[in-house]
């Protein structure tokens, strides 16, 4: 039982140093953010001067890191082409951020149509202040969570590195407590908090830094459904469940990779069956390192059934989850949009066509929507918008929408009219729910992250003490 305790020790020391490796991954990711508003800074100063796009960005890039100066060249290099559509979405999908997306929709917008004035302003300064904005915003985000949730992770990992030295010195204390740490009560308190642990830590990993899922995730549950049988009981059992899964559908579709109903209905199955050989190795991988199989017939069989009822669920979880997060999307992507408005109203040339194309472009949580309205403009124009409307769903996205079809009648500038201060008012909601909603994050993580302590103290240190006292008992 003593290697299977420090066989899970190695194996929690590897998840340490992968979470370690994602947590300077974000802080690169922080001090690159941080260079960025400094660039923007720089590039307005570098474009009042000398009043050449190309020129302030070269010159602005000088003195920073490798990574911001290589995206300024691909930035260059992408204004290099004519046609926005087809170079812009190449550029967006390898650009560093949205906010680098934004500066190239700005750079392509005044080397297309010249630069104006505003109040005395160039436009090209003018706009460079609303991404710095959002800069600042993400920035500021992002500088409150690590300092919300500083020490939590390592708190959630680190006591579980104490069941050896908890066992050695209970040894030394009391020979028959051996009994306990090495039999069924061992193996079961060391698995229960082994993966009480890693939960704990990927549970506050996932507060501090949310990750979506990516498009194509539900690769493997098309390849099952394109089965016949196994579609064929797919469809009987979600027909039986019929009003409940068309809620369900209507959730999933927000969700990027997470596929229809059918596809979700796989997943939970091919978790629930993948937990259940993930125990059988655990408990296998106990039985040869300690000699004896750790557990009797019944309870692996109990074992087993509750594996497979934690990997049916963790699906609706993971939804749950991502569900909060599509909301926040929403909003970022909303407020994109309007400053993507702000950039290019003033320009008499654009059309609809053109704005749409340039939020497309750009577009993440609302991308299926845009590129369905997008190939449907050309030929049904108002039905694409009113159907564009309906699938958004968030309200702010809808005012946008009906800002392009009031185009139809009016100037672009004049549909928008309002547009800067429904940003500002859009922009302090967004601010006021971030905070909150960090306040909450840090609040449930530092429970969450307090649980392997407790169990580990409760469970493998005092239960055994309070049992084998009260054996002791007994015996007088």
């Amino acid at each position: 039982m003593l290697i299977y305790n420090i066989g899970l020790d190695l194996a929690l020391l590897l998840v340490f140093l992968l979470i370690a490796r994602k947590r300077r991954e974000h802080e690169a990711q922080e001090r690159f953010l941080a260079e960025q508003e400094l660039f923007m800074g720089r590039l307005a100063e570098q474009y009042g001067r000398c009043r050449d796009m190309e020129e302030a960005l070269e010159k602005s890039a000088g003195g920073f890191g490798t990574l911001l100066q290589r995206e300024a060249a691909r930035l260059l290099a992408a204004l290099s082409s004519d046609e926005f559509s087809g170079e812009a979405g190449s550029y967006a999908r390898g650009a560093q951020n949205s906010y680098f997306v934004l500066l190239f929709t700005l750079c392509q917008t005044i080397r297309t149509f010249g630069d104006m004035q505003v109040a005395g302003v160039s436009l090209f300064v003018h706009n460079i202040r609303y991404i710095r904005e959002e800069l600042r915003i993400e920035l500021l985000r992002r500088q409150e969570g690590r300092y919300a949730f500083l020490g939590l992770t390592m708190l959630s990992i680190l006591p579980f590195f104490f069941t050896v030295v908890i066992r050695f010195w209970s040894g030394s204390i009391s020979v028959e407590l051996d009994r306990y740490y090495g039999g069924a009560y061992g193996f079961a308190v060391l698995t229960v908090c082994f993966f009480l642990t890693l939960l704990s830590a990927f549970f506050v990993q996932e507060l501090q830094y949310p990750t979506m899922q990516k498009p194509g995730g539900d690769a493997a549950e098309k390849r099952l459904l394109g089965i016949p049988l196994i579609r064929a009981l797919i469809d009987r059992h979600i027909a039986r469940h019929y009003s409940h899964y068309l809620k369900k559908n209507e959730t999933l579709k927000k969700l990027q990779g997470f596929g229809n109903i059918r596809e979700f209905f796989v997943r939970k199955l091919l978790t629930a069956a993948l937990l259940a050989p993930g125990l059988w190795m655990v408990i296998c991988g106990s039985a040869l390192a300690g000699g004896s199989f750790p557990v009797g017939g019944a309870a692996f069989a109990f074992l087993t059934l509750c594996a497979m009822a934690l990997g049916y669920v963790l699906p609706d979880a993971w939804a749950i989850l991502l569900q909060a997060r599509v909301e926040r999307q929403e909003m970022e992507e909303t407020m994109r949009f309007q400053t993507l408005v702000l950039i290019v109203r003033n320009y008499r040339q654009i059309t609809v066509e053109e704005i749409l194309h340039r939020m497309e472009c750009f577009s993440s949580v609302f991308s299926r929507a845009f590129q369905r309205a997008v190939d449907d403009f050309p030929y049904r124009r108002r039905e694409a918008l009113e159907r564009l409307k309906e699938e958004l769903g968030y309200e702010p996205a809808k005012k946008l929408v009906n800002g392009l079809l009031a185009c139809d009648e009016t100037a672009v500038a004049q549909a928008f009219y309002d547009m800067e201060g429904e940003r500002a008012y859009d922009m302090e909601q967004y601010q006021k729910k971030e905070q909150a909603a960090q306040r909450e994050k840090a609040a449930l993580a530092r429970i969450v992250a307090f649980l392997p302590f407790v169990a580990v103290l409760a469970l493998w240190m005092i239960v055994p003490f309070v049992m084998e006292g009260l054996t002791q008992l007994r015996s007088y």
